[in-house]
């Protein structure tokens, strides 16, 4: 269905839900004051614009682009300046509802249920909701409601629907789109799941590839796939799950390490959201039965959106694993920007700064250890120094530096490309991870031909890692010839500023979604290449003997800084416990 017709579809009926009111007020008799009606009614978009752009809220520029999109396309100013990605939708609404003296509406604080009078196609394609409230419900009240609205300007569709109802008992409400939609896809997936057939049976997913292509073009899949990412990026999510259990859909975000589960996308529509996320990332419609990877860029809220798609076969047909890389955040990333203490960030830049040797970030997976390395970059690039990666993949396009994509499908392995790295006369290099012995070995050796190395290393602290290099191969007198430090680091969910992570303000903060804690910060312990931890290695090569070697220098590990960063009210106990085991919030005797 084109736009156009979707207009003709939602005039039409609008128009018939007009009728029905009318022919309902001549036989009851009733009239019902406009007190609501003319409030919502006098809303002018353009004069709303106009007062953002005397706030600040948005530029002039910002209003002319939508007012004059918004005349080209046929939509609302509204819709424009959200589709322009000046404003999100959750900010955008925000801002009504302290212009109207309205109620702001959200889909988790709803207490009503979504009334009848109105389709709800209509309430759908119209993106607002007519809620039937629990307490006018219970009292004998029937008509009792409140309108949801997230373009107050849209007067066709609100007339319509105060039309249809008895005006005097009617709440205005503001939400966003998204939410709106997603309170009506909630109710379309219980009302499915009650109506379900055997849930053994077979799922039909063999529709024509020309229909599918067609249904992920539409406006519903286009809109529910941009919300979703618009939602991850407002929470600060760094993947997306688009799954299949059984017969239902599932949406999670992982949001500080933590997945959060957000409501799902309808039945209908999960295969051809797949579709749309291939399409978007130019993979292979067709192909059900094999993992593909790929690339989305995207503009969203006037900034750029890159995201690594990654798709494989399920039992129950196929899951989407979409990483969030937002360009803004990683472009201007720095150490400071991390939380490390200032004597950290100091060894960091000095170490990093040599003119040769090894300089290992390690770490779990997941535990910030490329955003490390990347802020150390971000201080490294200078145009009179040249800058080589080898990467898999590549995280994020930074300026000024030569980034390689390892493919070992044409034999571009790490080893290999190091080799041929080492031929352009690079002062800093950047080697993803060093997986294994030929990896280690190539980059041990650009490290003592005069090149500053910065790899990562998968261990589980510091000194520990001047082990598992000699485990991997590596002789112990190069490790203590080219290593110039190692670093082993864990990421800790800070206490949300908001709610403090307090049980009664928790469970209705906006800020960090119920969760306690918003945003995360690195916890880190540093480990440089000594005379003592070089007499260590020579000796017996024992992890116990390089320890004390780097406590008697002043060593600090990990759980020592995280109890730094209790003390400062930045994180607490129960999540050092989680991130650093139980023991590390013991007090030593």
């Amino acid at each position: 269905m084109t736009s156009a017709d979707r207009d003709i579809s939602t005039t039409v009926e609008a128009k018939s839900l007009t009728d029905a009111a009318s022919a309902q007020r001549t036989s009851s008799g009733r009239t019902a004051p406009d007190g609501s009606r003319a409030a919502l009614l006098a809303f002018d978009a353009s004069v709303f614009l106009s007062t953002l752009v005397e706030r600040d809220e948005i530029s002039g520029t910002d209003q002319r682009l939508a007012l004059e999109v918004a005349r080209q396309s046929g939509v609302s100013p509204l819709r424009a300046i959200v589709d322009l990605g000046v404003i999100s939708e959750e900010a955008l609404a925000d801002l009504l509802a302290g212009a109207m003296g309205a109620a702001r509406w959200r889909a988790k604080e709803s207490r009503g249920f979504i009334s009848d009078r109105a389709p709800r196609a209509f309430q759908r394609s119209a993106s607002l909701l007519l809620l039937e409230d629990e307490a006018g419900a219970a009292d004998g009240a029937s008509d009792a409601h409140t309108l949801v609205v997230a373009d107050p300007s849209d007067r066709r569709n609100v007339r319509a629907v105060f039309q249809i109802c008895d005006h005097a008992h009617i709440a205005v409400a503001i939400g966003a789109a998204s939410d709106i939609h997603a309170a009506l896809d909630a109710e379309e997936n219980e009302d499915r799941a009650e109506t379900a057939p055997d849930a053994s049976a077979p799922i039909d997913v063999t529709g024509e590839l020309s229909a599918l292509r067609d249904m992920a073009s539409e406006a519903p899949v286009i809109r529910f796939f941009n919300q979703t990412i618009e939602r991850a990026l407002d929470l600060g999510a760094s993947d997306v799950h688009v799954e299949r259990y059984d017969r239902a859909p599932s949406l999670r975000l992982r949001v500080d390490g933590f997945l959060v589960e957000q409501p799902p996308p309808p039945d209908a529509l999960f295969e051809a959201l797949l579709c749309r996320i291939k399409i978007l990332a130019s993979l292979d419609i067709s192909q059900r039965r094999k993992a593909q990877d790929g690339r989305i860029r995207l503009r969203l809220r006037g900034r750029m959106v890159d995201l690594r798609v990654s798709l494989i076969p399920t039992m129950y047909g196929q899951d989407a694993a979409i990483r969030i890389q937002d360009r803004k955040k990683l472009s201007g990333v720095g150490l400071q920007d991390l939380g490390f203490f200032d004597e950290q960030s100091a060894w960091l830049d000095r170490i990093a700064r040599k003119s040769h040797g090894i300089v290992l970030i390690t770490g779990p997976t997941g535990s910030g250890k490329t955003t490390t390395l990347y802020a150390l970059l971000n201080r490294l690039a200078a145009v009179d120094r040249k800058i080589i990666t080898v990467e898999d993949p590549v995280e994020f396009a930074m300026a000024g530096v030569n980034q390689i994509q390892v493919n070992t499908e044409t034999g571009l392995g790490f080893a290999t490309a190091l080799r041929h790295v080492l031929r352009h006369d690079p002062d800093v290099i950047l080697v993803g991870e060093i997986r294994d012995a030929e990896t280690a070995q190539m980059a041990f050796q650009a490290a003592l031909t005069g090149h500053m190395v910065l790899s990562t290393l998968h261990t589980n602290d510091a000194p520990g890692t001047f082990i598992r290099l000699i485990e991997m191969g590596v002789e112990p007198y190069l490790v203590t010839a080219a290593v110039a430090g190692a670093t082993a680091q864990r990421l800790l969910r800070k206490i949300c500023c908001a709610c403090s992570n307090e049980a009664g303000a928790r469970a209705s903060c906006d800020t960090c979604a119920g969760l306690g804690y918003k945003g995360r910060v690195a916890v880190m312990e540093l480990a440089e290449m000594s005379t003592a931890v070089k007499r260590a290695l020579g000796d017996a090569a024992d992890e116990r003997q390089v320890r004390e070697a780097l406590l008697a220098e002043g060593y600090a590990p990990m759980r020592e800084m995280a109890q730094r960063l209790v003390e400062a009210g930045v994180t607490d106990n129960a999540e050092v416990a989680r991130a650093l085991g139980a023991s590390a919030i013991e007090q030593e005797p």
